[in-house]
């Protein structure tokens, strides 16, 4: 009985440690609509970068950056600013993908405020039209099978001109991160390169020194045991 206590107490604290309205991307999912606004607990800026450059259809920046939020985790955040026509044609941004965020929990939120406060990200300035009265943003997410690759896209609300995207935020489970991740601004071409991501944090020196002691232990306790042979006679 005790122990049929203890599980459904468990699982009620999963439940209330979960944000119930946090846009959830499991892997494999698509079409899910992201949660507006900027999550509780932004916590502090950690980096940011700038990326510019131009494709063949259309010419954009990438803005992220990486805040450690107040539970102590790392949500990412990104921006696109279209500036202008490609080296060839001239076409809308229509979606845009970041990895890898495979090992990790994701939940994914839109702002079309700036969030920061910093001037790196603005508001957005694409509003979805529809007889020129604005709609609701036809913006979604979706995550590959592995989980590693997160697609934001636009639908209506595609960039065109100098427009630019909400701001999109990725809370996740992660520690410590990397800018060896990779994105893609897309339309009729791709415009790629380097952005963060989650990784595994690396244990500090002083866990490696325990580690290792503890092994050294393991090992020395293994050498001492003298194997005791058994000979009886018939």
């Amino acid at each position: 009985m005790k122990g049929i206590v203890r599980a459904a107490l468990m699982t009620t604290a999963f439940v209330i440690a979960v944000p119930a309205s946090a846009a959830t991307l499991v892997a494999g999912s698509t079409g899910v609509a992201p949660t507006g606004g900027v999550p509780a607990g932004q916590g502090t800026l950690l980096a940011s970068q700038v990326f510019s450059g131009q494709a063949f259809t259309f010419a954009a920046t990438f803005n992220q950056a990486v805040y450690l939020n107040a539970a102590g985790t790392l949500d990412f955040y990104f921006q696109v600013i279209r500036t202008g026509a490609g080296s060839i044609s001239n076409q809308e941004i229509r979606s845009f993908t970041i990895s890898d965020f495979g090992a990790y929990l994701v939940d994914g939120y839109a702002s079309a405020l700036d969030p920061d406060g910093t001037g790196l990200f603005i508001a957005a300035n694409n509003p979805n039209l529809a007889n020129g009265t604005p709609s609701p943003s036809t913006t979604t997410f979706g995550r590959s099978p592995s989980g590693s690759v997160v697609t934001i896209e636009f639908g209506a609300n595609g960039l065109t001109g100098t427009e630019n995207s909400a701001t999109y935020i990725f809370r996740t489970n992660a520690t410590a991160y990397n800018n060896q991740g990779t994105f893609g601004i897309i339309d009729g071409s791709t415009l790629q390169g380097l952005t963060f991501q989650p990784i595994a944090a690396v244990p500090e020196p002083a866990t490696w020194a325990m580690m290792l002691v503890g092994f050294g232990g393991i090992g020395l306790g293994m050498r001492r045991r003298k194997p005791r042979t058994s000979v009886s006679f018939a």
